[in-house]
């Protein structure tokens, strides 16, 4: 990987606004800080992954996840790493706390970062698992309005299709699963008590869904590998726009609405082209 950090004004002419400081020296240390945090941010595992795993998998845009399995140069700088850098220490303290749990308790009731593989081609980490009543738990650090959608409505399709993904690469593994839960987690408030637990029996519909989804993502593995060998243009395989999931893709660029460069137009554009659904590869 290059050492070489490349600034999001390199993509889009202009920079973030520089962090408030109480003087011109103060102000420059912020921005050298969050420059620090953005380019370590960008350095992580999960950051790095070449390949798409459960959370991504379950994407509904078709374009999205076949850049991802094609290994197309990320065009998406709007999103804030803040989020996500908050998400990740606050992961790794919360399944320690687990772990003290089990001890206290004399028994592993809690399994944290449990290797699974719902697919052979893309495994994935399964923040939680409870012994006891058999769940699949996911753990999400979210914002207010990313919570209250979970409240109203519960999960996005992506995050649905995640955490049946996790179950079945669990039972594939041996394990029981009667059940799946999305932990929503309190970032930006400032009490526990704000805790919300979306939970889901399973049925045989949620596999038949699963069994779909794994078809689904065959389809995209053959057209990533048309992509890859010069055969298929990225801009032609099928986009779903959605604002929000858009914004926070990384081949999102809204520039690509007009300019014809790299990256997704996401939602800035209208979707006026089939996608070439070929049969995966025997």
């Amino acid at each position: 990987m290059s050492d070489r950090h490349v600034h999001p004004a390199a993509l889009f002419g202009h920079q973030p606004a520089v962090p408030g400081g109480s003087s011109h020296a103060a102000a420059q240390a912020g921005w050298e800080i969050r420059d620090i945090l953005v380019r370590q941010s960008h350095r992580e595992p999960r950051s790095v992954q070449r390949d798409p795993g459960p959370s991504e998998l379950g994407v509904i845009c078709d374009r999205q996840v076949v850049a991802k399995m094609a290994g197309e140069a990320e065009t998406g700088h709007t999103a804030d790493p803040w989020p996500s850098i908050v998400g990740l220490a606050l992961d790794a303290w919360l399944k320690q706390y687990f772990r003290n749990e089990n001890r206290l308790n004399g028994f592993d009731r809690w399994l944290t970062d449990i290797k699974v593989r719902p697919h052979p081609l893309y495994p994935g980490t399964l923040d939680l698992y409870d012994t006891v009543t058999y769940t699949v738990l996911d753990l999400k650090a979210q914002g207010a309005s990313t919570a209250a959608k979970l409240r109203s409505g519960g999960p996005s399709p992506r995050y649905f299709n995640q955490v049946r993904l996790y179950a079945w690469g669990m039972r594939l593994a041996g394990y029981r699963v009667d059940r799946v839960s999305i932990v929503s987690l309190p970032r930006t408030k400032s009490f526990l008590s704000e805790i919300y637990v979306w939970d889901h029996i399973l049925t045989e519909a949620d596999d038949l869904a699963v069994i779909e989804l794994l078809q689904r993502t065959e389809a995209r593995r053959h057209a990533a590998q048309l992509v890859t060998s010069g055969q298929l243009p990225i801009g032609q395989v099928q986009r779903t726009p959605d604002g929000e999931e858009c914004h926070f893709c990384d081949y999102f660029r809204v520039e690509a609405a007009h300019d014809g460069g790299p990256g997704c137009p996401g939602d800035r554009a209208p979707v006026t082209y089939p996608w070439p659904r070929a049969a995966p590869a025997a």
